[in-house]
């Protein structure tokens, strides 16, 4: 009878555990199957799946993990929370359901919740930085400093000075306004690390900022012992001499720091820009230019800046045949340096080289063909070759791109001056009246619109108008003032235009021509036709005077 019955509760026990294999069988084919799903980004074929498979066991954490980030992918965040935490209730132990769980609480700001699962999770592993910098995120953003830096400092027992714990530290006690404790933390993280070059600097910095330059000395002195070729230690040194007024010794870390190989040419560059912004320009300043410019090219070859310098030291000095051939090396080096460009056609102006002004101007035009100005100094070379019609083509081209007034007068001035050499008056007249809508007060263009209005004898009242600005603007230049005279003259005020011309000969002590020979008309419409001869001969004989001259001698009368 008991042999019978073992017998019958060992066929119902077999029965029982028949089902149960076949069911955990099944439960891994759905969760396989829903993995296969997802990475292949079926997420709604993978979610049935492994719902299908919580059918089939429902202890089936795994799947409930794995649906958490479904549900949320598909937008349905409160039931993807629902299984997260189902899986952490049937598997405590599984550190990655936890931190599934601890973003879900992120996400809802449930700090407190969030932390409260990396306290577990930094317990077991108290090392994990990674743990500890979103714990650390985390009491930032509920603002508990305090228990952050108690945190911090428990952790430091268990790992010893760390850089990322230092840091933490120092940026929460810089938040709280506690600089003692800053300048205590960068100590403490030097000393544990005694040749780390980049934690003295660090201190250092600390005490510069803090007022402590004196103390912030021997750190910058003993890491350029250290490691003479610290990137930065030279433009620390700079700065500190700079403070304390020490020029010469800062101005020796300036060369250094561009002679540093281990300092990338971008910040050099930055430097040199720092340490010449708003010097007024005298001889120290140029010999210290000339000598960093030199530092460029001995340490970057290869690079524009220093040919750009010793270029610019040689204009200054108006050495302009070897200004332009440093300017020529820059722009080997880097054809795209639009100051560069520039400075070589001034240079070449000042070398008065039509040839060159044109070919470096139309080679800067294909660098910058939507840059104006390089069109006004080829159009400029242009003229002074005579190739009135190409300059004219040339300057309209630039005015159209010109968005500056003054820069779009001197196009319109240019194009007069043209049409002056060409005799096309009516063009001449309407440039003129193009640039003085645009700069009414342009003295040079007022005083050429004027003259020749006088000499064709028109508009006289508004070509005097004009004039008046021009002297009124300038009352000693004694062009502007011939030019009020004649007007004077051609209106048939003849005393008034003596005496302005008399003003010429009191400012200008070796007068033109031109000058006499118009004293010598206005005295003779005086009726002084004895001393207008006088001045008319002293005109031929300095030169530069109207075709009229020798028969206005040989007769004693006027001639126009």
């Amino acid at each position: 009878m008991l042999l019978s019955l073992l017998m019958v509760n060992s066929v119902a026990s077999a029965q029982d555990t028949i089902p149960a294999k076949k069911n955990f069988a099944q439960n891994a084919e759905l969760f396989s199957q829903g993995l296969e799903n997802k990475f292949n980004e079926n997420f709604d074929v993978a979610i049935e799946y492994f719902e299908k498979a919580i059918e089939v066991f429902p202890q089936d954490h795994a799947s409930m993990y794995e649906l958490s980030a479904l549900y949320t992918i598909k937008g349905r965040a409160d039931k993807g929370f629902e299984m997260i935490q189902q899986a952490v209730e049937l598997d405590n132990t599984n550190k990655w359901y936890k931190i599934r769980l601890a973003d879900f609480h992120k996400q809802n700001r449930d700090y407190e919740a969030f932390i409260g699962i990396y306290d577990e999770l930094l317990e077991n592993e108290p090392n994990n930085l990674e743990y500890l910098e979103v714990y650390i995120e985390a009491l930032l953003n509920i603002g508990d400093y305090e228990r952050v830096t108690e945190k911090l400092d428990v952790y430091e027992e268990n790992i010893g000075v760390n850089e990322y714990l230092s840091l933490q530290k120092i940026e929460i006690y810089n938040l709280l306004g506690k600089k003692d404790k800053v300048v205590s933390e960068m100590e403490k993280l030097s000393e544990a690390y005694p040749y780390e070059t980049r934690y003295m600097s660090m201190l250092a910095e600390t005490y510069v900022q803090y007022g402590r330059e004196k103390d912030a000395f021997p750190l910058y002195l003993k890491i350029k012992q250290l490691n003479p070729e610290d990137p930065y230690i030279n433009i620390s040194l700079l700065e500190y001499y700079q403070k304390q007024g020490d020029i010469d010794k800062a101005f020796e870390e300036f060369i250094s720091s561009i002679k540093n190989k281990n300092l990338d040419y971008n910040t050099k560059a930055q430097i040199y820009e720092y340490w010449f912004n708003q010097k007024e320009g005298n001889d120290k300043i140029v010999k210290e230019a000339e000598m960093a410019g030199k530092a460029f090219i001995e340490t970057h070859p290869d690079k524009e800046l220093g040919y750009y310098v010793i270029g610019t030291v040689y204009f200054n000095k108006e050495v302009y045949d070897k200004a332009q051939n440093y300017y020529l090396d820059a722009i080997a080096r880097d054809s795209s340096s639009f100051i560069t460009w520039y400075q070589l056609v001034f240079t070449d102006i000042e070398l008065q080289n039509a040839d060159t002004l044109y070919k470096h101007s139309k080679s800067a035009m294909r660098f910058y063909p939507e840059q104006p100005i390089f069109y006004l100094f080829n159009g400029v070379a242009l003229i002074d070759m005579k190739k009135y019609e190409e300059a004219i083509k040339v300057f309209e081209k630039g005015r159209k791109m010109s968005a500056d007034k003054k820069l779009t007068s001197s196009f319109d001035t240019y194009i007069a001056d043209i049409h002056h050499e060409l005799g096309n008056k009516d063009k001449m007249y309407q440039s003129y009246d193009k640039v003085l809508k645009n700069d009414p007060e342009n003295v040079y263009v007022l005083n050429n619109y004027a003259y020749f209005l006088s000499v064709d004898g028109i508009r006289l009242d508004e070509a005097l108008k004009m004039s008046a600005i021009t002297v009124e603007k300038e009352p000693k230049n004694v062009t502007y003032i011939d030019t009020y005279a004649w007007i004077l003259y051609k209106l048939g005020r003849y005393k008034d235009a003596r005496r302005w011309m008399e003003k010429v000969f009191s400012y200008d002590k070796n007068p033109q021509g031109i000058y006499y020979e118009h004293y010598g008309d206005i005295l003779y419409m005086s009726g002084d036709t004895k001393k207008a001869v006088q001045n008319w001969k002293k005109a031929k004989k300095i030169g530069g005077t109207s075709e009229f001259i020798d028969q206005k001698i040989k007769d004693e009368k006027i001639y126009e």
